[in-house]
């Protein structure tokens, strides 16, 4: 079996190094960024193609993307990173962090984590990690044009100790530091090749008719899964996915849902929770605004159970605090965002606004108190998600005029602070750090300073602890309104047999089971 797989590395070394075409059993030719050059399948073939093999799954790839993790670009091959390149951890559906190529982490104080890696763990071309292949991958990590980069910002250094051992050093201690070592690791030297060598469950052994052959690797230092080839389907168009999966071209499908397409599959799916974070940006330095007991007052007229079902059709989660409900912190803090216009009047009450007009509306300086609530039109989940926080206000008798801008002259909007409300979207990094939604700047924008929750959010990520303390004084003073949580789906028709688990990270992430 090993003469077998380094008989593959030696063809796949020259498949993509850049050298003529390779005469593959097929005959089918491969240039060096692994597009096929082959005329279409017959019917005949097709049909075939979509028939379930035991043993395989097909999947969808971008044929015109590379299989470098550092330097690929589209979303489609980026969800097949945990297959060809093991990380030191990967976070859980909790994002609690678990370890992979790393054996133990220490924090041996708040600023420095030690991690001892596995001593089984191989390349796939037969040689041992070692501390340096981590130093080389995390230096390209931070150089690359990736979400890794911006995740390892606060390491300010990284070394290898004299036992071998991996040492990080932060700018600023983080509790939740070692789900951020999810970049992929690549052997040292290989990160500038079309396919870099990494730790892996799969191996690019080849090619078939549709696209590329991912082959169950022996080397690899976890048992291996009953599923032992992965078939790349070559799928250009990312418009094409839903088709691909109604076909059985491919066997199962990720979406974030924001493609109208995907959302409506009439497929099993199984959910994915994201870290993507919607909210009601506030700006603080405008007249009511500028008063925490005003922004709570709206946050509880909030009916955020309904945006969950009619603006993103359940497949978000509703919240109250800008940490995921789904994360393992947050395990003993009650989590239901229930909708409290009475104490919403009475805030208001006492701010005095107890006036209302014939219309309801409510008075300041004989005028109705009005708003005017920012979105970007192309967005048509927040477009209706901004309908309905508007007749929400209204009930407490907050006029709410929607402003729907193109993309560009929203964000010309919120740079110049014209708005008062605007709905905006972050994904949070994996250790739950929503500081820019704070501190002013490219996400915080105007938003509403307070000294005593950036210190107590400050410590709770430095310590891990005190995260009901935090919830409650982010409701206190409201700097921004936390709305839903999105959700993405992996869809896949009934013909594949699996119980699938699979995290934003890592929709592969129980393979070894299926």
């Amino acid at each position: 079996m090993k003469k077998r797989f380094y008989a593959l590395l030696a063809a796949l070394a020259v498949l993509l190094g850049g050298c003529a075409p390779v005469d593959l059993s097929d005959q089918q030719q491969v240039d060096i960024t692994g597009q096929l050059q082959e005329p279409a399948p017959s019917a005949t073939e097709a049909e075939e193609s979509a028939a379930p093999v035991e043993g395989e799954v097909r999947v969808a790839y971008d044929p015109s993307d590379s299989l470098n993790p550092y330097t690929m670009t589209s979303q489609l091959n980026r969800q097949l990173v945990p297959l060809l390149y093991d990380s030191l951890t990967r976070p859980d559906k909790t994002w609690r962090p678990e370890n992979l190529l790393a054996r133990e982490i220490t924090q041996t104080d708040g600023k420095q984590y030690v991690v001892k890696l596995r001593g089984d763990a191989l390349f796939w071309d037969g040689t041992r990690l070692d501390g340096k292949d981590v130093i080389y991958s995390f230096t390209t990590a931070v150089a690359s044009d990736s979400n890794w980069k911006q995740m390892l910002q606060n390491v300010s250094g990284c070394s290898v100790n004299s036992d071998g051992d991996v040492v990080f050093r932060l700018y600023s201690a983080d509790a939740d530091f070692p789900a951020l070592l999810s970049f992929p690791i690549v052997k040292e030297g290989t990160a500038g090749e079309d396919f870099p060598v990494g730790v892996s469950k799969y191996y690019v052994s080849g090619t078939w008719r549709q696209g590329v052959v991912l082959e169950q690797n022996p080397l690899y230092w976890q048992e291996a899964g009953s599923i032992k080839k992965v078939l790349l389907v070559g799928v250009s168009d990312p418009g094409a996915l839903g088709f691909s999966l109604r076909t059985g071209d491919v066997d199962l499908v990720y979406s974030d849902l924001s493609d109208p397409e995907l959302s409506n599959l009439s497929a099993q799916s199984a959910p994915v929770s994201l870290n993507n974070l919607v909210y009601v940006g506030i700006n603080g330095s405008r007249g009511l605004l500028a008063e925490p007991a005003f922004r709570q007052a709206l946050s509880l007229a909030v009916n955020r159970d309904e945006l969950v079902q009619k603006a993103y059709v359940s497949r978000a989660r509703a919240t109250m605090y800008p940490l995921n409900p789904d994360f393992y912190r947050m395990e003993s803090i009650e989590l239901s965002a229930p909708r409290d216009l009475t104490r919403a009047g009475e805030l208001l009450d006492e701010l005095g606004l107890r006036q209302k007009d014939d219309d309801g509306w409510r008075l300041r300086y004989g005028a109705p108190v009005t708003l005017r609530l920012l979105v970007n039109s192309e967005n048509a989940a927040r477009t209706a998600a901004a309908a309905l926080i508007a007749e929400q206000l209204a009930r407490l008798g907050i006029r709410v005029e929607v402003v729907s801008q193109s993309f560009s002259q929203y964000q010309s909007s919120l740079a110049g602070y014209n708005y008062d409300l605007y709905i905006g979207e972050t994904r949070l990094m994996d250790n739950m750090d929503f500081s820019l939604l704070l501190n002013g700047g490219a996400l915080g924008y105007a938003a509403p300073y307070s000294e005593y929750l950036s210190d107590l959010a400050r410590a709770y990520r430095a310590t891990g602890t005190g995260v009901g303390t935090l919830c409650e004084a982010f409701s206190a003073q409201t700097p921004f309104i936390p709305l839903v949580f999105r959700q993405g789906a992996v869809s896949f028709e009934r013909a594949f047999q699996a119980e699938i688990l699979a995290t934003e990270q890592d929709i592969f992430y129980n393979i070894m089971e299926w």
